[in-house]
């Protein structure tokens, strides 16, 4: 498999050319692992590319790094709660953004954020020139586990203390950054070269370090190979396969039709039955239930009792015992379910009293639930138990 080449965008590249066009970005393009990087824009990159696939770096200017502490159940529940706990962090509204996430370490997540109108644009570049984007990651997020990092490269100069603080910052920035810090265990990492950059990046990507922003809706699709196809000495039986189908199917649709009609005639002898024993109703195309119904009123009379008084003594032994605070509760007639707004110090609350009710013989679902400030707020929904 021959290898991918490396475009590493400027930093600013999403800020500083909206009115030139983002293909006059300033890019780092290395064809091949150890060739000289060449100083180019975005587009002749992708150009030069010829339908071939790249692999993407940004710099953290462009994107925002950070981790959220989640428990393995809260975890389900990822990409809702996502911007609700990011949310102090983001300078745009959550609709605009799109969130990435890894692989997590001790429950901690780590997250990659990045603007959706910026990532379509260049994905949307790389459409045009026919480039097939293998990976798209972050500068910070591949040389991590070598900071600190100083990359004192022109037009390049960045500081990257931890994956998630760093500063692209001129020369006496960094020098007084880096003073503050002169005292600390870990030497800083210097790179001071385009050729030493592009390297330690590809050995990121090739230990497959970082968040990949690819991924969910924007993960790369897979290429047709050229050549012949293996499928093409089984096109012959596929098409006899495929004549037999369509045959087979044809007969099924007969039969089907034939059933429909004599279904047709057994609901019209139901109906008429339906009207010589009950004169005063009339049968309609929900018969069954109808029956039913009418069976149950004869047997039963109009004692079959509520469904709220059914389920509430049960919400009410249990919360009386609980340590949520019930905030509102309100029964829908409708389907029989009494809902409850909860308020609790941690999620763990909010399930004891779902498993206190379960075990109490009613049925208990935690429709949705937020984290705040104050704790969690969430809302159950209880039924009786089928």
């Amino acid at each position: 498999m021959a290898e991918s080449a490396l475009i590493y965008l400027a930093p600013g590249a999403f800020s500083q050319h909206q009115a030139e066009g983002l293909d006059t970005a300033a890019v780092l393009y290395q064809t091949v692992a150890g060739e000289p990087p060449q100083r180019t824009t975005l587009g002749e990159a992708l150009r030069h590319q010829d339908g071939a696939g790249a692999n993407l770096v940004i710099t953290s200017a462009e994107a925002l790094l950070t981790q959220v502490a989640l428990s393995r159940k809260q975890a389900r529940h990822l990409q809702r709660v996502l911007p609700y706990l990011l949310e102090e962090q983001l300078l745009d509204a959550p609709e605009q953004l799109w969130f990435a996430t890894g692989k997590p370490e001790q429950g901690n997540y780590p997250v990659v954020v990045i603007n959706r109108v910026d990532l379509d644009a260049l994905l949307a570049l790389c459409h045009e020139a026919g480039v097939r984007p293998t990976a798209l990651k972050v500068d910070a997020d591949l040389l991590a586990p070598e900071t600190p990092v100083l990359i004192n490269v022109p037009e390049r100069g960045a500081l990257i203390l931890e994956r998630d603080q760093a500063l692209v910052a001129d020369g006496e920035q960094r020098d007084a950054l880096m003073a503050l810090h002169e005292d600390e265990e870990r030497p800083f990492t210097r790179i001071e070269d385009d050729q030493t950059l592009c390297d330690r990046l590809r050995a990121g990507l090739a230990a497959e370090r970082g968040v990949e922003v690819l991924q969910g809706a924007y993960a790369p699709r897979q290429t047709r190979r050229a050549g012949p196809s293996p499928w093409d000495p089984w096109k012959p039986v596929m098409g006899l396969a495929a004549a037999v189908f369509l045959i087979a199917l044809a007969a099924i649709w007969a039969q089907q039709w034939r059933y429909q009609q004599a279904a047709d005639q057994a609901f019209a002898d139901a109906a008429q039955l339906y009207q010589s024993l009950f004169p005063g109703d009339r049968a309609t195309s929900g018969l069954r239930r109808q029956f039913e119904a009418r069976l149950a009123r004869l047997g039963a009379g109009e004692a079959g009792g509520s469904t709220l008084f059914a389920v509430l003594p049960a919400v009410a032994t249990t919360l009386s015992g609980s340590e949520v605070e019930p905030k509102r509760i309100q029964f829908d007639q409708r389907d029989g379910s009494l809902v409850l707004d909860l308020g609790a110090k941690e999620y763990d609350q909010v399930e004891k009293l779902q498993t206190a009710l379960q075990q109490k013989g009613v049925r208990a679902t935690i429709a949705n639930y937020r984290n705040g400030a104050s704790g969690v707020t969430a809302r159950v929904k209880v039924e009786q138990a089928g």
